[in-house]
């Protein structure tokens, strides 16, 4: 049994007929509960746009927010999600996870099948069908590695052409049985009203500039917490004002930090164009487009597209429409540099990713000193323009640590220009530049935290052997950049050099603290991932790579690499060996595929799959022929315990010696 023959999605009764050739009767997939009748209603919302797209492609969710919490509130009952956070993890969850596992989720009752022992785990009862059966279902449930919301039906993958496929209520068929679907639902609330989460704070639609009485109410209350936030800031740049050698730990409530919402404004800041026609004033144009990015990044009003994600599309002559769907984004913003020495005029186009008209354009020529107003209130206008609410943190946020001399701010953005090129070749060279700017402006904050990353760069690349010498000029120059610039500390740059001298509970601290700065870096998530994994918090671990993942949507190989390492940690070795697969696909001889290769060793070990991690294995010395267990536990960056035991153990089973 290789295909199915149709496959009809019944509105009316929730259930979904599956037609095999050659077989008598259909497999009747019923979803007999409230939350099962959400997820079945999924299905054939994707079903329904894929056949108005006329080809079976990738359906961006968030586009159609308003109807799936319409579909929430109304067929999920006492399951229903109280805030649309929690609709999406749980949307998420079951696409990639629960509706693909027909067998064992113990989410439907197939009809006319033989009823099998109680199932522990998956509920009372657990109802089987073929493994064949089972197989074709679960390969219905595609989705867009690169981007977490685009979700498709796939039945193009099992012979089923669109006309195969049909959702039906009554005599109604396909889009009109589903607009009919919909109305009733919306008949049934009474009250669109109920659809609207309390905390939601800023909408995805632009709106009227002349609010209702609650929205007043909104932005009063928003206002207070601005000052209180405000409030906490100046404590923790006053704490430390005082910082010497030793950082201090304290602990810090993660969920008082405001997390990216699907449902805010979401946008891509694309490479700005260099228009100067030197090819060597690249840093500058990638330098203003980055700065851009960064202070829209600022604020938690804004979900804001990783830097590594939007930049993937220099030089790619692409249509906004396909942009915006990769990145999974309602806004791109584009633009273009000229500078000479006196003058410099920047010119910004805000795009909608759903049809690629230009909705606002602004073109500002300046005096080259006026630089640093002018990237405010390009930030600000373009907040302006979204109606995102600007809070007295977001605005302080924006000018944090600025120079006093342009000069040192065109040596900053080459060495971010280096940096940010993760290459080995370019870490002296951007060392060179953010010393060359210190040397003009000493008080230049910035230019002394990303000093000190280079240094650090150094260590993480195994560029140098002197890794005690290295860190000691790290720590200086952080404490220079806290000196001159108290109000921002380099929570990101500290927590780094914690978890380098494995002071994991000092660096898992700044870590949060570096994501509460900047809720929108995927960057800083990345970072608290590294450290509580380090620190062997496995299980908060994963969810903070997820979430840097979530903002990186071109998916960083050295992100994927550490989830499925958290993974790992977690016991949750099933899930990991996908994760290590991928990152040998995509970089097959790099340095990340050989980790990869490590990590499938332990995995399928501790799955008991023998064979695999043998195999595996011999790809670990492949790589590296010198690999020997007693250097393994001596360099490896895990602490001495029960996880460092575990994977030495798999290492030494699998044939490792």
């Amino acid at each position: 049994m290789e295909k199915f023959e149709r496959i009809q999605c019944d509105l009316a009764e929730y259930k979904i007929t599956l037609e095999f050739p050659g077989r008598k009767a259909p497999l009747v997939v019923h979803f007999d509960t409230p939350s099962r009748r959400f997820y079945f209603s999924i299905i054939a919302l994707i079903i329904t746009e894929m056949k108005k797209q006329e080809v079976p492609g990738f359906v961006h969710m968030p586009r159609h927010k308003d109807i799936l919490r319409l579909l929430d509130k109304s067929l999920s009952g006492k399951k229903a999600s109280e805030h649309a956070e929690g609709m999406w993890a749980k949307i998420n969850m079951a696409w990639r996870n629960r509706l693909p596992d027909l067998e064992a989720a113990a989410l439907f009752k197939v009809l006319d099948r033989e009823l099998v022992s109680p199932y522990e785990k998956g509920g009372k009862y657990r109802y089987q069908c073929s493994e064949g059966e089972c197989d074709l279902w679960a390969g219905l449930f595609g989705y867009d590695e690169n981007n977490k919301w685009r979700f498709k039906f796939a039945f193009d993958s099992v012979s089923v052409g669109l006309n195969d496929i049909s959702v039906t209520l009554g005599n109604l068929r396909d889009n009109s049985a589903w607009e009919e679907f919909v109305n009733r639902l919306r008949n049934m609330s009474g009250n669109d009203q109920l659809l609207i989460d309390p905390n939601e704070t800023a909408p995805t639609e632009l709106s009227p500039k002349n609010g209702s009485s609650s929205e007043r109410s909104q932005k009063r209350m928003w206002g207070m917490v601005a000052t209180a936030v405000t409030v906490v800031i100046i404590a923790i740049g006053w704490l430390f004002f005082s910082y010497k050698t030793k950082m201090p730990v304290e602990s810090v409530d993660l969920s008082l930090s405001v997390y990216p919402s699907i449902d805010k404004p979401s946008l891509a800041v694309l490479p700005f164009e260099n228009l100067t026609g030197d090819s060597q004033q690249e840093y500058f144009s990638d330098g203003v487009a980055d700065q851009l990015l960064t202070s829209l990044s600022q604020g938690p009003y804004l979900y804001v597209t990783a830097r590594t994600s939007s930049f993937a599309f220099k030089g790619k002559p692409m249509q906004a429409q396909e942009i915006a769907a990769k990145l999974g984004v309602q806004y791109l913003i584009e633009g273009s540099v000229q500078h000479d020495k006196d003058r410099v005029r920047i010119n910004v186009q805000l795009i909608d990713g759903r049809d690629g008209n230009h909705i606002w354009s602004e073109t500002y020529d300046r005096n080259f000193s006026d630089l640093f107003a002018l990237q405010d209130k390009i930030a600000m206008d373009v907040m302006a323009f979204l109606n995102v609410q600007i809070t007295g943190y977001a605005t302080g946020a924006l000018k944090y640590s600025r120079p006093t001399n342009l000069k040192a701010y065109e040596h900053y953005l080459r060495g971010l220009y280096y940096h940010l090129g993760r290459r080995t070749e370019d870490v002296q060279r951007a060392g060179q530049s953010f010393e060359e700017a210190i040397q003009i402006d000493p008080n230049f904050g910035r230019a002394y935290t990303w000093l000190a990353n280079t240094y650090l760069d150094e260590i993480e690349l195994r560029l140098t052997t002197r890794r005690e010498q290295v860190i000691e000029k790290a720590e200086q120059a952080v404490q220079k950049a806290l000196a001159v610039d108290p109000d921002y500390p380099p929570y990101g740059t500290m927590s780094r050099i914690s978890r380098l001298k494995k002071d994991m509970e000092t660096a898992i601290v700044y870590a949060r603290k570096s994501v509460q700065q900047a809720p929108n870096d995927s960057g800083r998530h990345y970072m608290l991932c590294l450290a509580l994994a380090m620190g062997e918090e496995f299980e908060e671990s994963v969810d903070s790579c997820e979430t840097a993942l979530r903002l990186a949507p071109f998916r960083p190989v050295n992100y994927v690499l550490q989830l499925a390492w958290s993974l790992v940690g977690n016991t949750q070795y099933d899930k990991s060996i996908p994760i290590f697969k991928e990152v040998i696909d995509r970089s097959l001889q790099s340095f990340y595929a050989y980790l990869a290769y490590k990590g499938l060793t332990a995995a399928y070990e501790l799955s008991d799959r023998h064979v695999d991690a043998h195999l595996a294995a011999q790809n670990v010395l492949r790589m590296n022929p010198k690999f020997s267990l007693e250097n393994e536990s001596r360099l490896s960056p895990a602490k001495e315990g029960p996880f460092k035991e575990r994977m030495i153990n798999a290492y030494r089973a699998a044939g490792l010696k």
